[in-house]
């Protein structure tokens, strides 16, 4: 299929900008969703670049050689067409975030849960979005057999993970699916916004507070 939900979007933005990744390996790339959402909200976003000048290195993995396109070139800066499980076990370098949307439900379950290992070891960050419980059959094509689903997952896959956060989501035919963070080390995110960031635009988009967070900001930097 190449593509997946909707509904978790904003969310999964929100921590890949707390995360504020230099470097990301997105694997299961398919219609490059990811690497196109990557490159606006830590790129363009922030710094307007719209020259395809990027700061950031987004590598892709992808099996199935008949998704990409002559645009992919533009957003990735490498994709390799291989196993997701061979390139993770020969990768020899860290990323800063691994992104998996997707992907391990095509996986039989102890190969899933090996590229997770792996991606753990292998990155700061890994992010997960899976498809939850049993209701979610899928079939391979005759084009391309890899779109079958071959494991299921639950929440409590995850929670051996000493470092972790699951949020769930319902599609629009109300099957549940999750998105997962996860980390070997204690979760830090980016602080480039301040320790009260959302305290103050609290203040000032919901309390009508504008004016007087304002001039308390002045004479912060005035000191």
């Amino acid at each position: 299929m190449g593509t997946s939900n909707w509904q978790n979007i904003s969310y999964n933005i929100s921590l890949i900008r707390k995360i504020n990744p230099g470097s990301i390996l997105d694997v299961g790339v398919g219609f490059g969703r990811w690497g196109i959402l990557f490159r606006e909200f830590l790129e363009i976003w922030d710094n307007a670049i719209y020259d395809g000048r990027w700061e950031r290195i987004v590598d892709g993995v992808e099996i199935y050689s008949g998704y990409i396109k002559e645009y992919h070139k533009y957003f990735y800066n490498s994709i390799y067409i291989i196993d997701a499980l061979e390139f993770l076990r020969n990768l020899e370098k860290e990323y800063d975030l691994i992104n998996f949307g997707d992907v391990i439900e095509h996986l039989e379950k102890n190969k899933g849960e090996e590229l997770l290992e792996l991606a753990v070891q292998k990155s700061k960050f890994v992010l997960v979005t899976v498809p939850i419980g049993k209701h979610w059959p899928q079939e391979g094509t005759a084009q391309n057999p890899y779109e079958e689903h071959k494991s299921t997952w639950y929440n409590r896959d995850f929670l051996k993970y000493k470092h972790n956060k699951i949020k769930s989501f319902e599609d629009f035919t109300k099957r549940s699916y999750s998105v997962v963070l996860l980390s070997k080390n204690k979760f830090r995110f980016d602080k480039r916004y301040g320790r009260f960031f959302s305290v103050k635009n609290f203040l000032k988009h919901k309390l009508g507070l504008r004016k007087m967070i304002e001039k308390y900001e002045r004479a912060k930097s005035k000191n």
